[in-house]
């Protein structure tokens, strides 16, 4: 593992830094209640989708005289506009995203970017979603309504970067705040991505840290010297001192979910949003996963509106056709209020549907179908499959007098893996493995089911609960679920992490179908050469048809390695693992069956038609 070996040498050296979110946070920060105020550098005209507008760039002061870059693109003529915000800590100050500003100038917004602290041409010091970031969208938020060209209704957009912050900046709830469309964000920062399971995901972290998040930043410096912007230049020189706040850097120096980790995730926050929210997120999201979807039963039980749209896919669903025609409906009726949207629908209308929406098998041609839902908790029942002998999968629990266990090889070397590594960039080589790899013989053990004789939906979390015993005292587990179809293919549907130490559950959060560890270090257990230890590993959530004559697969294994988007730094100590199967210790599988759903309205889509759940040939086809 080059990458975090480098990176270790390297942040070993920097003091760790950590700042935590809460009243002494915002007490010691300033008084965030009162906008920014601006300096002007540049504006000019330009034309956006056919309209007239005019494009101002500068600089915000906030309370503790930190200038952030910002940019406003607006129609010339007629107004005042409500207001579309991307904030993130790449360069919208000095970049406001083009594709958002062509489809919605010509609807009738304004359009604003603005960078973090310590980001772009920001000044100040990044420090991955710290305290002031929310607090400094307070302030460009207000500063922004009582602009002349505004009307004072404000609404932020954006996925990643910029989809957090929404959640974050909606905590400390602006008076023109009217609604935030966050998607492809983690609402746990520690279980979500940087953790998933206790194991260092260390691939992303190094990835986003010393190459997505800055690189950005260094283009809009370059950009600014050559309009002789000086202040972007002495800002990205400050960025320096960005050093010791890497993400990366905490990440290594916090192998336990400390404080840290909860100051830093929107979950924890959830309760202080009052605005209507709007979220897209996709199963297989190969940055930052599928475990935010969990948020929806802290809206439910909270009582906040919101509108949930949900899909198989990749990181980039958000900006999908399907999903912008609802964003566009969202924006209607939460920000501008509209008698009737823009596609026709009577407002009372609109906030009459049910608010989440599941699209089914989603591709090129947009999604199969789709379904509704009133409510997303316990919408599921749990479905248990039993492992048995012969690697299968059965709905009867071993008897008194079973025996068995199935025994694999561990290794650091790792396993399968389904991120793209091209990280974006097209000249990388695809090594996406998953396709066109399938495990060596015995380093995995795989369990798979009867064909199923109807058609049976699957959404939410599942649980891959293991009996586990070990020949060294830890293991780091991947569990990757699959369909195995009639023609031959099996097909990607979703996987789980857990560090077999960690598995202590957190019995209060966890239910059937979602073990939650407490992840403590106080917690943290060997496992036994002898006796099993049951190890729970959520399978993140999924929305997924199984088709009759189908079967279902659980595959366990050692986490990938493989330099891509997700690859974990696993326990070094080769070991053979054992899984239990007998009377006293079920191994087992528990799926989410969504109640009432039917049969599938369409038969199996072709393999290569569905975004982000490849198939390949049945490796295990005799």
């Amino acid at each position: 593992m080059p990458v975090l070996a480098v990176a270790v040498a390297l942040l070993a050296l920097l003091a760790p830094v950590v700042a935590h979110r809460g009243v002494a946070a915002k007490a010691d920060s300033g008084d965030y209640h009162q906008p920014a105020t601006s300096r002007v550098v540049a504006t000019r005209a330009e034309t956006q989708g056919g309209v007239p507008v005019t494009r101002e760039t500068g600089y915000l002061t906030v309370r503790d005289g930190i200038e952030l870059a910002y940019s406003v693109v607006r129609p010339t003529d007629g107004g005042p506009y409500p207001l579309l915000l991307t904030y993130d800590g790449y360069d919208a100050g000095s970049n406001p995203d083009p594709s958002y500003i062509t489809r919605y100038l010509p609807k009738g917004y304004a359009f604003m970017g603005l960078s973090v602290r310590g980001t772009g041409c920001s000044g100040g010091t990044f420090d991955f979603f710290q305290p002031a970031e929310a607090l400094d969208g307070y302030q460009a938020i207000e500063w922004a309504a009582a602009q002349g060209w505004s009307n004072g209704r404000v609404s932020m957009i954006g996925k990643s970067y910029p989809g957090i912050t929404q959640l974050f900046t909606a905590e400390t709830q602006p008076p023109h705040l009217l609604s935030i469309a966050p998607g492809h964000f983690f609402s746990d920062a520690y279980r979500d991505v940087a953790y998933p399971g206790g194991i260092l995901n260390y691939a992303f972290a190094a990835a986003w840290s010393f190459i997505s998040q800055p690189e950005p930043g260094y283009a809009a410096a370059g950009n600014a010297l050559f309009a002789g912007d000086a202040t972007c230049t002495q800002n990205q020189l400050h960025n320096a001192a960005n050093a010791p706040t890497n993400p990366l850097a905490q990440a290594i120096q916090h192998p336990y979910d400390v404080p840290l980790y909860g100051d830093r995730s929107p979950l924890t926050h959830v309760d202080q949003i009052n605005v209507p929210v709007y979220l897209a997120l996709s199963w297989q999201d190969e940055q930052l996963a599928s475990r935010q979807s969990h948020i929806l039963n802290d809206f439910e039980r909270l009582g906040i509106t919101y509108r949930a749209v949900l899909s198989n896919g990749d990181h980039g669903m958000y900006r999908r056709a399907p999903q912008m025609a609802e964003l566009d409906r969202f924006f209607d009726a939460t920000l501008k209020q509209s008698p009737t949207l823009e596609d026709g629908t009577p407002l009372a209308s609109y906030q009459a549907e049910p608010p989440i929406s599941i699209f089914w098998e989603q591709g090129t041609a947009g999604p199969r179908w789709r379904t509704t839902l009133n409510q997303w908790h316990n919408k599921a029942t749990p479905y248990r499959l039993y492992a048995g002998p012969n690697g299968t999968l059965t709905t009867a629990a071993p008897d008194a007098l079973a025996a068995g266990a199935d025994t694999y090889a561990y290794s650091a070397a790792g396993s399968q893996g389904i991120g793209n590594p091209r990280y974006g960039y097209a000249s990388l080589p695809d090594i996406s493995m998953w396709d066109k790899y399938s495990p060596p013989a015995g380093s995995a053990a795989a369990y798979t089911s009867a064909p199923f004789g109807t058609d049976t939906t699957f959404l939410g979390s599942a649980s891959a609960d293991l009996w586990l015993t070990s020949t060294a005292p830890n293991t780091d587990l991947q569990v990757t679920l699959t369909e195995v179809r009639p023609d031959g293919q099996e097909q990607f549907i979703e996987q789980g992490w857990l560090r077999a130490s960690h598995r202590k559950l957190d019995d209060a959060a966890s239910t059937e179908l979602l073990p939650v560890q407490t992840h403590q270090e106080a917690d943290a257990a060997n496992l036994s050469p002898t006796a099993p230890s049951l190890a729970r590993v959520e399978i993140f959530p999924f929305g997924h048809v199984v088709r009759a004559g189908s079967r279902i697969r659980l595959w366990v294994e050692a986490p990938t390695v493989l330099p891509q988007l997700w690859a974990f730094a696993l326990d070094p100590t080769p070991s053979a693992v054992t899984i239990a199967r007998d009377f006293a210790h079920p191994s087992s599988l528990v799926l989410p069956v969504l109640n009432g759903a039917g049969p599938a309205p369409l038969g199996l889509a072709p393999c290569s038609s569905v975004y982000r759940q490849v198939c390949r040939t049945d490796p295990l086809k005799s």
